[in-house]
């Protein structure tokens, strides 16, 4: 991440769009050049194509180096949608605090992108603008293909205060070392019970076949992260999520279930087969014990299938790895759903009222929705980062890393499978994110968080719930004081929290 304030502002050449000039229709009965002249004097003239719309917008840069001011995809996409973007980047890791700040001193874009709905201030300040006229009139490829989900979670008693940018899985999927199954004659853990019996011989039996102790038979990384899927044995989350329980939306750490969960990974901590290490392992070293062979079982996002299954094929090619993605076992006694928080949108972006041509920037992103402007915001153009073979899409994968700052600021759809199998450009690669994803579509619970205003004060959940989860797992607190690290946080603030959040969800999401 970078540190301090950086802002990336530019302004692009505006391009017009070229209007044709004459028909085709035949007159036989015109036929000497006086006639000619009397036909033509007598037609309209041309219209002169309306002026390039500029649209200033902010966007978070993504933590990749800032696009270059005459990037060729940003001149073609303001020719596409005859406009002139104004994009100011401002650094990912501060992000929301650069908005605020903004937003103080009177600092106004057209639009700017988030990852939930607008914040509760600028709502009743009156300073966002309400869409569902615009998006009927000026949004056909919007409301084809952005799912009523991810319109709810942006929705406030049925005004839409925002454009979403659909997800359709849950947050992370469960790994395994197939080839380490295979090898000890087991099959893929279905419940919580399962799950340790498959890990205590990932311990005990050497499935790495080096004679060597040194399995770690599941790693995750510091503060719980990446834990997600032995939560999600029993519905929760260890990140932020909140969800209506009980007549309450609460964060899901003080979730009864969390207690389940917990205990469960106490008892891996007891019996070894969790990673000594993994309250504190960082991203390198969680990556580096995983390329190396020594982890059997694992939790990350889908869209990384393949590169899990690549990274080892490098690191450890005699072993042969097979690296899949399984379904999140079920916890004893717990029948809801499993897996990890499902958020129904990716980003959003927020137009303001101030905008001068609201129109235009919902026809923008009308484009950027459409089949083009999906094939465009994933592949770049045609002719260059890639083109069409015998109905097959061949891609240049140089070019392609090169644009991935421009699609990921620009791109608004959700997953298209055939792009990624193009991207991908190999079957067997193709073949495990597709089952991947088949994992991640049945399994997953909604985060109400999203769309929600900010919540004013989380009065230090965060650091509690790692503070006294990490003393119950290692032993130094018995279980049952997760119920007194409840009582505690609601008695320091934690009501007055779960009330506004209840208050809110009753008045603009319950249904």
């Amino acid at each position: 991440m970078r540190k301090g304030f950086m802002q990336t502002a530019f302004i692009l050449s505006a391009f017009s769009l070229i209007a044709s000039g004459c028909g085709n229709g035949e007159d036989n009965t015109v036929s000497t050049p006086e006639a000619t002249k009397t036909v033509e004097a007598t037609q309209a003239p041309t219209a002169t194509p309306a002026a390039p719309v500029k649209i200033r917008m902010f966007a978070s840069d993504q933590s990749l180096p800032p696009l270059d001011a005459n990037d060729p995809n940003i001149v073609f996409m303001e020719k596409k949608t005859n406009t002139d973007v104004d994009l100011v980047s401002l650094p990912h890791s501060q992000y929301e605090d650069q908005l605020k700040l903004k937003f103080a001193s009177g600092d106004f874009p057209d639009v700017y992108q988030s990852w939930s709905g607008p914040e509760a201030d600028l709502i009743a300040a009156g300073k966002v603008l309400e869409l569902n006229d615009l998006i009927d009139k000026f949004g056909p490829n919007l409301k084809k293909n952005i799912p009523q989900a991810a319109w709810d979670a942006v929705s406030v008693n049925g005004k839409i205060l925002a454009i979403p940018q659909p997800s359709s899985n849950s947050n992370s999927t469960l790994y395994v070392r197939q080839d380490w199954l295979d090898k000890l004659g087991l099959q893929a853990p279905k419940t919580s019970d399962e799950l340790m019996t498959v890990l205590k011989a990932f311990r005990d039996k050497d499935p790495n076949g080096n004679g060597k102790k040194d399995e770690i038979p599941f790693s995750m990384r510091e503060k719980f992260t990446w834990g997600d899927n032995i939560f999600g044995m029993w519905g929760v989350n260890n990140s932020y999520t909140e969800v209506f329980y009980n007549n309450e939306v609460i964060i899901q750490n003080i979730h009864p279930n969390m207690k389940q969960s917990l205990g469960f990974i106490k008892s891996m901590v007891d019996e070894k087969v969790m990673d000594s290490e993994f309250l504190t392992n960082s991203r390198t070293v969680w990556e580096q014990k995983i390329k190396s062979g020594l982890v059997g079982m694992w939790s990350h996002t889908q869209q990384l299938a393949w590169q899990w299954q690549a990274d080892l094929d490098k690191t450890i090619p005699n072993d042969k790895p097979n690296v899949v993605a399984i379904p999140t076992p079920r916890g004893t006694g717990y029948d809801g759903p499993l897996g990890t928080r499902w958020s129904p949108v990716a980003k959003t972006y927020i137009i303001m009222k101030s905008t001068k041509n609201p129109e235009a920037v919902i026809k923008y992103f009308d484009w950027l929705m459409s089949e083009d402007g999906q094939m465009f915001t994933d592949l770049g153009q045609e002719g260059d980062s890639y083109k069409k073979e015998n109905g097959k899409i061949v891609v240049d994968t140089a070019k392609m890393e090169k644009n991935k700052a421009f699609n990921v600021i620009f791109k608004i759809h959700g997953t298209n499978p055939a792009v990624e199998e193009a991207k991908l450009s190999n079957p067997a690669a193709f073949a495990k994110l597709k089952a991947a994803w088949a994992v991640g579509d049945k399994e997953g619970f909604k985060n109400e968080a999203v769309g929600m205003p900010a919540a004013k004060n989380t009065y230090n959940i965060d650091t509690m719930f790692l503070e006294e989860g990490s003393k119950i797992v290692l032993g130094k607190a018995p279980v049952e004081h997760f119920d007194e690290f409840v009582k505690t946080w609601r008695k320091q603030g934690g009501d007055q929290m779960v009330k506004e959040r209840t208050d809110w969800y009753n008045k603009n999401r319950k249904k």
